[in-house]
């Protein structure tokens, strides 16, 4: 068969192969055809719905092995999984105590101390908030019958679990033909988040049971990574790989992972220097590898009757300076989570005066705000807001926060006393007051008017109310305040 008979027989078969398949195509539900180029995408998009959008156990691999990733991620999670977390009614935000006495309370208190039956709540919230912030994505469960999709999810869930980011994937409806940007809802996107359950296979979870905690800002461009959030590790990448680099070159020099130095002979006759033989070098490296080191049975001196001469080739820890590059890299990774470089564990600095000021930044910063962000998101997510109740989280226990609430309980006192001079000239009403001391108001017209537009009886009503009554002190000031004023007027009778 000549060239051009060959060129003609394989034109005529891919011809022949594309027909084929035009004759197999069918209409798709929407009316459009289904063409070869259509089989071609799908297959395509099958493969990639077969492979995770991208391989997130990287970054748990780095948090679990590198100390500059795993401070600032365990720093932060660790403060909020420590939260003291609390039922509270919606109408009154009071909290509720007696969480046996009633059905409801009794079901929300069980999540909050044993979300499954693995892991108690602390666990639970220290492995959702690592892989938030390692992964940028974090994945919570609410494991209940499929056919069930109620609001209140937690009356009907068993169990709450942390899935691990690199084992679930978003499953869309139509990757060809998403309905972005439009009036469709999350269930005409998303079919369901597909479980790698290793052995078991793939475990199809549907999208009401799935509450995606996302980091940063989730990709909306239609591919297998949509809803998908960037971690913020991503930013810092470079000071990861240097950090690596140098841990790298330390072990490289720690270890002898090549020759440090050059022994030469120094012995010359007429011709120049004189070369050792082979014996020499051998009995020479016998003596310095057997004889001679700091091991037991060995000395630190080498004696020996060879001219030689000593020359470096590697450099030693000092001036590598790989201390002072990894603390720069460690600032700037644990910059990206909101950490102050004073908190970064170095060498020397060990203590700080600052140190206290700078971890209450990072709770009123980081922490406190991302603790409520995951309460409030909970309460929707499991729909407890819907009965009466939301989970929140306070951490009066924190000791740098302590000088905090001082300052606060004084500028509340020093408000109170600017309001109640206010009052007492008719200048702001009690709501006036109340509200900023952030107080609801009260109900009744007397307490929205000035003290010049209420009646003598009001005035009389009010003035029971805000004025400090002598009667209330207790009983020892009084016996001394009598004693005192007997003392003065014994001393006044002895001088007349």
């Amino acid at each position: 068969m000549s060239a051009f008979s060959k060129i003609s027989f394989f034109k005529r078969k891919s011809r022949d192969a594309s027909q084929s398949v035009e004759s197999h195509a069918v209409d798709r539900a929407d009316g459009s055809p289904v063409t070869s180029r259509t089989i071609i995408a799908a297959r395509v998009i099958s493969a990639l719905d077969a492979t995770p959008y991208r391989n997130k156990k990287s970054y748990i691999e780095l948090f679990k092995s590198l100390p500059e990733v795993f401070f600032p991620i365990d720093f932060i999670a660790r403060r909020i999984a420590s939260a003291h977390y609390e039922i509270k009614r919606t109408e009154d935000d009071s909290i509720v105590w007696c969480t046996g006495r009633s059905y409801k309370t009794q079901k929300i208190a069980k999540l909050l101390s044993k979300p499954n039956c693995l892991q108690n709540w602390r666990e639970f919230v220290y492995m959702h908030i690592v892989y938030k912030l390692a992964t940028g994505n974090g994945f919570i469960r609410s494991a209940m019958a499929s056919e069930i999709k109620v609001d209140s999810v937690w009356r009907w869930c068993a169990n709450l679990w942390t899935i691990p980011t690199d084992l679930i994937t978003v499953k869309l409806k139509n990757y060809y033909r998403t309905p972005l940007y439009g009036v469709e809802g999350a269930d005409d996107i998303i079919e369901c988040y597909k479980l790698n359950a290793g052995s078991q296979g793939n475990i199809h979870i549907p999208a009401h049971q799935i509450w995606h905690d996302r980091d940063v800002l989730p990709d909306l461009v239609p591919s297998d990574k949509l809803m998908r959030s960037c971690s913020r590790l991503d930013s810092v990448m470079p000071a990861i790989e240097t950090v690596e680099a140098v841990y790298k070159a330390r072990n490289t020099v720690y270890t002898k992972g090549g020759a440090i130095g050059v022994l030469t002979n120094k012995a010359k006759d007429e011709s120049g220097h004189v070369a050792m033989t082979k014996d020499e070098k051998d009995e020479l490296h016998n003596q310095y590898t057997k004889n001679y080191g700091l091991q037991e049975g060995q000395s630190a001196v080498l004696v020996t009757d060879a001219d030689l001469a000593y020359f470096r080739t590697a450099m030693t820890i000092q001036e590598l300076q790989p201390f002072d590059e990894t603390l720069l890299d460690a600032i700037t990774i644990a910059g990206a989570f909101g950490v102050p470089d004073v908190l970064v564990p170095r060498k020397d600095h060990s203590t700080f005066s600052n140190q206290a000021t700078a971890e209450k930044s990072v709770y009123t910063g980081v922490i406190i705000p991302m603790a409520e962000q995951f309460c409030q998101e909970l309460t929707e997510f499991l729909g407890t807001e819907g009965d009466g109740y939301y989970i929140a989280c306070n951490f009066d226990g924190v000791d740098c926060l302590q000088v905090g609430l001082k300052e606060a309980e004084e500028v509340k006192k020093l408000i109170n006393e600017r309001c109640k001079m206010q009052f007492d000239n008719g200048l702001i009403s009690i709501n006036d007051w109340r509200a900023q001391i952030h107080e609801s108001a009260l109900e009744g017209d007397v307490f929205s008017k000035c003290k010049f537009e209420m009646t003598p009886e009001e005035i009389e009503f009010i003035n029971s109310i805000t004025k400090n009554n002598t009667n209330t002190k207790p009983q020892q000031e009084k016996d001394d305040e009598r004693k005192e004023e007997e003392s003065d007027l014994a001393d006044e009778n002895a001088e007349r």
